[in-house]
């Protein structure tokens, strides 16, 4: 498995090399990486920006909606789950009541 860098390290690092202060042979002997990976970093902060390299425990806005819309959703059926259980059980207990 590859060493992990954090999403700070690799912003500062893609920084330098864009702006001519390091290479990415540079960068690879620092860091102990491959050259794919540098690529691929700047690759992605150079699509998506601030949201390019998301780092561990953060996602990309329209991720993190998603995920809080699939929570919201499961929350939503548990509660209909529960209120026709209860709904049920008060039907059936009113006509218990009612001879």
């Amino acid at each position: 498995m590859g060493k992990y860098f954090d999403r700070d390290t690799k912003v500062a690092y893609v920084e330098q090399i864009n702006s001519g202060k390091m290479t990415v042979t540079e960068a690879v002997n620092e860091l102990g990486c491959s050259r794919s990976a540098i690529y691929s970093w700047i690759k992605k902060l150079s699509e998506d920006g601030e949201h390019g390299l998301p780092g561990s425990g953060h996602m990309k806005p329209d991720l993190e909606y998603q995920r809080q819309l699939e929570k919201e959703n499961r929350q939503l059926k548990n509660e209909i789950t529960f209120l026709k259980k209860a709904a049920a059980y008060f039907a059936g207990d009113q006509r218990k009541g009612t001879r």
